[in-house]
């Protein structure tokens, strides 16, 4: 069973990004699931007799229950070992936040202290109905947001970092490299983030425990309090269905429903292709999404952003980490509308997308949707939000 677990920074967070420059290192503000499980495994490991032994298909650096009749039948984290591959663990945003979708507008003069509109689908002329200048301009919100006391019922989480300086080392003769300075904006500790892992009834989670997660964990970075363990309420198709229904009422629509990717997602479309029409498009999302033969629900449109992302695997040989080709991610933010064509089948697929996820690597919390989100059921009906 999944568990909402809150992470406490005892220190700065380094949790890397892309590299801008070789002399500045940023760190994303939110925790991808794939850091959050090498966390968990760099602690079991640190303690493992065999953690130099490859895993069973020639892993290195891997957590897996290696010597089942030897070593580990008396290790009291044989029960962690064995799931650990089987393990869930989703992307972790401070203060319960969500990114906000690429869909989303807010007002151009008061941000979010005026109400939000969403155009995910736009049946209304966009603009902002508390505005009293004449204006009424709306742009794009970005970031991560909250649920708060505003006219929006949203607040903008606002981002704090630390800057500190390092000189960089040279391993080989213990120096300090000359001209290599290098400045680190990580988040600062006392930072609160939280995540949903399932730790498949392994006693891993267990409160008061400490894990060091990201970069630099050697330098006295990373270093995380577990504040927290709850049980986290299963999706049903009930509430799926109560959700879609909201999601028509609201917006005056029949037969459409909505998605918001909650996290990166890493599907099967094609890296290098020729300019498309808009139905190729859609048929590409189509089949990575649901599948080519899938047709009670239909892809009708898609507002994303996507990045080419090339990492390195440290379960292979040294010398051989770097991956091979660079994958396609869909940022998270990513909205995508639906026309349902049955209802009570779309109902049970939707169901296992929100959770199940969709597309690759779904156990480290790429491609997690939520079905018709409040945020996305704010339409833009007259510019009047009063239905919610």
């Amino acid at each position: 069973m999944r568990k909402r677990v809150e992470l406490e920074l005892l220190s700065p967070l380094m949790c890397g990004g892309m590299r801008i420059a070789d002399n500045f290192l940023e760190s994303e503000p939110f925790i991808r699931g794939s850091v959050l499980r090498a966390a968990f495994a760099n602690l079991i490991l640190l303690e493992c007799p065999l953690a130099d032994k490859p895993g069973k298909n020639g892993e290195l650096n891997f957590v897996d229950e290696k010597d089942p009749d030897g070593v580990c039948a008396d290790c009291p984290k044989k029960a962690i070992c064995r799931a650990f591959s089987d393990m869930y663990f989703s992307f972790a945003y401070p203060d319960h936040a969500i990114p906000a979708p690429f869909t989303l507008k807010g007002c151009k003069t008061a941000g979010l202290k005026h109400r939000m509109q969403d155009t995910v689908f736009q049946n209304g002329r966009l603009q902002c109905s508390d505005c009293n200048d004449g204006l009424k301009r709306m742009e794009s919100v970005k970031g991560l947001i909250k649920e708060a006391e505003t006219e929006s019922g949203y607040a903008k989480v606002p981002i704090e970092t630390v800057l500190t300086t390092h000189t960089a080392i040279n391993y080989d003769s213990h120096t300090a490299e000359e001209g290599r300075l290098f400045t680190v904006r990580a988040i600062p500790k006392g930072t609160v983030y939280t995540a949903e892992i399932d730790d498949c009834d392994s006693g891993m989670l267990s409160v008061g425990n400490i894990i060091y997660v990201g970069k630099y964990a050697s330098a006295g970075y990373g270093k995380v309090l577990i504040r927290s363990v709850a049980d986290v309420q299963t999706v049903t198709e009930e509430r799926i269905s109560t959700d879609i229904a909201a999601f028509q009422k609201n917006l005056a629509v029949e037969n459409k429903a909505a998605l918001l990717f909650r996290s990166d997602a890493i599907l099967a479309i094609p890296v290098n292709h020729s300019v498309l029409s808009s139905e190729e498009y859609r048929a590409i999302w189509q089949k990575a999404m649901f599948g080519a033969e899938e047709n009670a629900v239909i892809v009708e449109k898609v507002f994303a952003e996507t990045q080419l992302y090339s990492g390195y695997c440290t379960g292979r040989k040294w010398g051989e980490w770097k991956d091979s080709e660079p994958v396609l991610q869909v940022k998270k933010g990513t909205s995508v509308l639906l026309e349902i064509n049955d209802m009570q089948k779309a109902i049970s697929v939707l169901t296992k997308l929100a959770v199940n996820g969709v597309g690759k690597r779904t156990n480290d919390g790429f491609g997690e949707v939520i079905v018709c989100h409040p945020l996305h059921r704010l339409g833009v009906i007259a510019n009047d939000n009063s239905k919610l």
